[in-house]
């Protein structure tokens, strides 16, 4: 990847330049309560999900819903997020993320209580893609409300503070499914729905209705983001048409393709991964060990790893991480010991680390504040596509030979891996120092403003822009 002139973009953490004044913003505090809100309702959210899924097959079951019955409940979750992820990002857009935050967590809530009134296979799956919609609406806003709202400088630790929510969920959420057991998964259900309940607290009580942190008065603008009526406003709200080629350059082109490939991976492993530890002997209780596993070290890695996107080129942690990604991916199958796999599985978590803070931080800076929205619910609905599609294949291809679905996943993450740096040449790739942006702001003219992208100083660079000589 080439770097441009000076390799840096973004917006001071203190002071937004407005035509020449300064201009008071949200202060760290005030962003650090947003994250904390957003991580502790990510959590939540998570943690009740994660109770329920890994039971609810063997709940179906019981109930004598056939093994093609199980499948359309399980997959009419991913295809409610598939539907609501990017009218989710519409609505984000146009009405703020608070409501469409809540409004995802009242849809899981009911979804939730609808499984235990359920009369039989038809409403399962109507239920279950309520909590499905409910849930992919509810990540496309968190996702959005940080783009939006959190400055340049501090995008990778707080998208890796909500990633670490959702971690932390997944990790807490099968360990108290686990202890009540399939025979208590009404209790379950209604868990899930006090758990998005509270979710809702700290968005209601931490987040003003624009969804942003209170500050303290309604002057503030968002750390990062200048005037609206400011030249470096214009620049950073993105793309001013409504679409969607407008929107997709480059760079939201390329963090695409990473959602794909990522969305291909969680789908074969959400099918295979059972599969090839049942065939190599590992426990039941082992099994589920192995997610807890995973999980360590992503929580361990993800607030260095998002200070590593505020501070280096996120354009090669992301190709960095989708190339380990692939190595990791084609070796699962070739290895027999089980505590290997869990090392190399470590190796993945790290690498996951990494990639998906440097990739949220590129895809706000790419798609500006204006175009965040639908960007978001593009990124979230392509990696939920691929997870479906994933999950429907990968089972027929791990019976034809076990080495294929991973093999094929590998595949296409090196050739995205091998695609990123031609795309994105132009695309900055570091964050700019507070200082830089405040010298340079006052001097741009409306002259200046060209297009969307990504921002230096207040100079967007990108596909079909000129380059700043």
């Amino acid at each position: 990847m080439s770097r441009l002139r000076d390799g840096r973009v973004g917006m001071p953490a203190g002071l937004v330049a407005d035509d020449g004044a300064g201009q008071a913003s949200l202060t760290h505090g005030s962003v650090g309560r947003l994250v904390v809100a957003l991580a502790t309702a990510t959590m939540l959210q998570w943690l009740g999900a994660f109770a329920i899924a890994p039971l609810l097959p063997l709940y179906l079951e019981e109930r004598d819903v056939s093994v093609s019955g199980v499948g359309v409940v399980m997959a009419a979750f991913f295809v409610g997020s598939l539907l609501s992820q990017y009218p989710a990002g519409v609505l984000t857009a146009s009405r703020g993320h608070r409501p469409v935050l809540l409004g995802g967590l009242v849809l899981y809530a009911v979804g939730s209580v609808g499984l235990i009134v359920s009369p039989g296979l038809g409403c399962d799956a109507v239920v279950r893609a309520l909590q499905g919609a409910g849930a992919g609406a509810f990540e496309v806003a968190v996702l959005t409300a940080v783009a939006a709202t959190v400055p340049a400088d501090l995008t990778g630790r707080a998208v890796s503070a909500v990633y670490t929510g959702q971690i932390a969920g997944t990790a807490i959420g099968p360990m108290l499914g686990g202890l009540a057991g399939e025979r208590q998964m009404d209790l379950l259900f209604l868990g899930a729905a006090v758990a998005a309940a509270v979710a809702a607290v700290p968005v209601l009580l931490l987040l003003r209705p624009d969804g942003r942190a209170s500050a303290g008065g309604d002057a503030l603008t968002p750390v990062g983001h200048a005037n609206p009526a400011s030249p470096a406003a214009a620049a950073a709200a993105g793309p001013r048409s409504g679409s969607l080629r407008a929107l997709i350059g480059a760079g939201v082109g390329g963090l695409l393709l990473v959602a794909a490939v990522n969305g291909l991976s969680v789908g074969t492993y959400e099918t295979c991964w059972s599969l090839l530890l049942a065939d190599r002997d590992v426990s039941t209780e082992m099994i589920g060990l192995s997610f807890t596993l995973f999980s360590l070290p992503y929580i361990v890695c993800a607030l260095p790893a998002g200070w590593l996107a505020d501070h280096s080129d996120r354009r090669w942690l992301v190709t960095g991480a989708t190339l380990a990604m692939a190595c990791t991916v084609a070796s699962y199958s070739f290895i027999d010991s089980f505590w290997l796999i869990m090392l190399v599985c470590c190796v993945e978590a790290i690498a996951l680390a990494v990639s998906f803070p440097a990739a949220q931080s590129l895809l706000a800076q790419e798609a500006g504040r204006v175009g965040t929205g639908r960007a978001q619910g593009l990124f979230t609905t392509t990696q939920t596509a691929a997870t479906a599609f994933a999950a429907l294949t990968s089972g027929a291809l791990y019976s034809a030979n076990v080495h294929l679905p991973f093999l094929l996943t590998a595949v296409a993450a090196v050739a995205v891996a091998v695609v990123l740096p031609l795309l994105w040449r132009q695309v900055r790739g570091v964050v700019s120092a507070p200082d830089e942006v405040v010298a340079a702001g006052p001097a741009l003219g409306a002259a200046d403003v060209v297009g969307t992208g990504s921002v230096v100083g207040a100079v967007p660079v990108g596909v079909g822009h000129r380059r700043v000589t």
